[in-house]
């Protein structure tokens, strides 16, 4: 299998030190967002749909999935993650399903609990929602987590040896 990357355009990026990037300089698959961001959710988004364009045109289920998954655990961290430091997404693109990368400073894994049908609530949703796209863990390190989904395409699923592997990655 090929990896495939594409980059946010540059220009987009008006600060490198603030808290929330798209990844890093030095990663053509990860660009800075602005700190100031009026939206950064939306950004996130945003730069997901720019990577999948190509994806886009063959499966577009794929790509709202992977937009939710994107919108859900961005806001996830920015709500939740405690810390100095920068909020990262990064998506690999593969021939059967895309993994999702968003790092954060916090350490702690987020409780994985499913709210009850009779809670109007509107918070503690977005982990469960992506874990119903796709298979979803966390990986905590000395400078904050990785949450991980990686999403198959439109009737694809993962082989329980593919899932192992995956699982058994320490990418952060």
């Amino acid at each position: 299998m090929t990896e495939t990357r594409t980059g946010l355009d540059v220009g987009q990026a008006a600060e490198q030190d603030g808290k929330l990037v798209l990844g890093s300089v030095e990663d053509p698959a990860r660009q800075p967002l602005p700190a100031e961001s009026a939206n950064p959710v939306k950004v996130a988004r945003s730069y997901a749909e720019s990577v999948l364009v190509e994806v886009a045109r063959i499966d577009a289920d794929h790509v709202d999935d992977v937009v939710l998954a994107v919108s859900e655990l961005v806001t996830n961290a920015i709500c939740h993650a405690v810390g100095e430091g920068r909020l990262s997404v990064r998506l690999v693109v593969r021939p059967r399903w895309t993994h999702l990368y968003v790092t954060d400073p916090d350490s702690t894994v987020p409780q994985t609990t499913q709210p009850g049908d009779d809670d109007l609530s509107l918070s503690g949703r977005g982990v469960p929602i992506v874990g119903q796209l796709g298979l979803l863990w966390f990986v905590p390190s000395e400078h904050g987590k990785t949450a991980h989904a990686v999403i198959t395409r439109t009737g694809e699923k993962l082989t329980d040896e593919e899932r192992e592997a995956l699982i058994r990655l320490q990418i952060v």
